[in-house]
């Protein structure tokens, strides 16, 4: 009788033992497709230049994150570098090519005057690397950023990290360590598998849910919201009541205090909270595109006559709160 339960009970600690195993190696599986590539410019798109906006830029060799591998960014100003504001901005970029998605953004803070260091992280467009690994990444790159700009740039005497996306939460949970002085994160996601997870699964959908306590090990990192509220320095958070890719309740807007934080939440936007309503809904066509050229559905004609100049046009309000909480 003993013998007949505890074969039972190995068996069923066998059972669930083998579950998790199988449930962990899901989450990595999930983890290396998103996180397993590089991501850099998609040539089917158009990118805009530094030259597009009349803007000066210098490449910069930031890091080298091992023997002839380099963290890159990207400097821009109006004019000469040496008339910029003595507060340089560190655009911080979300998923996708690196910092020449938001070439519109930089070019809209050039002309208030500032200087713009967008760094790409390590696996993105300018950086070495065969993949953008994790969300870790963002992080140590921004850092790098910082350590070179108060080397090598010296003129600056206050640095303002501005993100989006991943960037967002790579400028909240770093901010401390990037000895930065003022912060705005837009669309930041509270934790990592929680981006992950929006990502990849509609939230309703039940494997999703069962998997969520283990991507959440898998994919580790700090809270931005824990990460926000320790803060001693002024911070926006920016979120669009609408972001489906970071719920609200999942972002680090939800749930950040103090008096030192402003928060604002962009009545009927989306993940670009930033862009006009048009803009947004360009962005989704163009998403939607891209989707069809998978399937087949969608010549690469379509990308040729496509209005990028529309697809990005910003909101002028919420550009002018984030450019009057700067100032």
């Amino acid at each position: 009788m003993i013998t007949t339960l505890c074969i039972a009970l190995a068996v069923v600690f066998g059972i669930i033992l083998l579950t998790v195993l199988i449930l962990f190696c899901m989450a990595f599986l999930i983890k290396k497709a998103v996180f397993g590539s590089r991501c850099d410019k998609n040539p089917l798109l158009k990118y805009f230049s530094a030259v597009d906006f009349g803007l000066n830029c210098r490449i910069l060799e930031l890091k080298e994150f091992k023997k002839g591998s380099f963290l890159r960014g990207a400097l821009y100003f109006k004019g000469k570098e040496e008339d910029a504001k003595k507060e340089l901005i560190i655009f911080c970029h979300g998923m996708g090519a690196g910092h020449v998605a938001y070439t519109t953004e930089i070019a809209y803070f050039c002309n208030l005057g500032y200087a713009v260091l967008a760094p790409d992280y390590m696996g993105c467009n300018l950086s070495d690397g065969k993949s953008i690994k994790n969300f870790g990444n963002g992080t140590k790159t921004i850092i790098a950023a910082a350590e070179y700009a108060r080397a090598e740039l010296k003129e600056f005497d206050k640095i303002y990290l501005v993100g989006h996306s991943w960037g967002g939460y790579s400028a909240l949970t770093v901010a401390a360590l990037a000895k930065a002085d003022k912060v705005v994160a837009i669309s930041a996601p509270d934790k990592p598998s929680k981006a992950v997870y929006n990502g990849v699964y509609a939230r309703s959908h039940f494997l999703a849910k069962i998997l969520y306590p283990f991507l959440a090990v898998v994919c580790g990192g700090d809270s931005a919201v824990s990460c926000a509220n320790r803060l001693k320095v002024p911070a926006l958070l920016v979120h669009g009541e609408n972001d489906a890719t970071v719920p609200p309740s999942d972002a680090a807007i939800y749930g950040t205090f103090g008096e030192n934080i402003k928060k604002i939440l962009v009545e009927g936007r989306g993940h670009n909270p930033y862009n006009t309503r048009e803009a947004e809904q360009k962005l989704a066509e163009l998403s939607s595109a891209l989707s069809g050229i998978k399937s087949g559905s969608v010549s690469k004609d379509y990308f040729a006559s496509f209005d990028f100049s529309a697809a990005t046009e910003e909101d002028v309000e919420v550009m002018g709160e984030i450019a009057r909480f700067l100032e």
